[in-house]
């Protein structure tokens, strides 16, 4: 039985952080919700979520930190600890 994650990307406006996620995520095939980070509903999720960084990333409602995924200085998104979020998460929940 798959088990689907609840993937929202919060994108800030001109951010290379948030760019290289949804890229990552595109590439993959992995399904998200995207919310602008200045849009009204985007400002409510970053205030409940308390996120001070952009890419907002909420996973199964869980805030994750986008510098756990980015490889810096060159913001370039790491793909083991990527795909432990976005696609280990759901393979580790089948498995229980």
């Amino acid at each position: 039985m798959e088990t689907s994650l609840s993937i929202t990307i919060l994108p800030a406006r001109g951010c290379r952080r948030s760019r290289k996620v949804i890229e990552y995520l595109e590439a993959q095939h992995i399904p998200f919700t995207r919310i602008e980070l200045e849009s009204p509903q985007g400002q409510v999720l970053a205030a409940q979520h308390d996120l001070r960084a952009s890419p907002g990333i909420l996973v199964n409602d869980v805030s994750i930190n986008p510098f756990d995924l980015l490889i810096q200085p060159e913001c370039q998104v790491d793909e083991e600890k990527a795909s432990a979020v976005f696609i280990g998460a759901s393979t580790n929940q089948n498995e229980r």
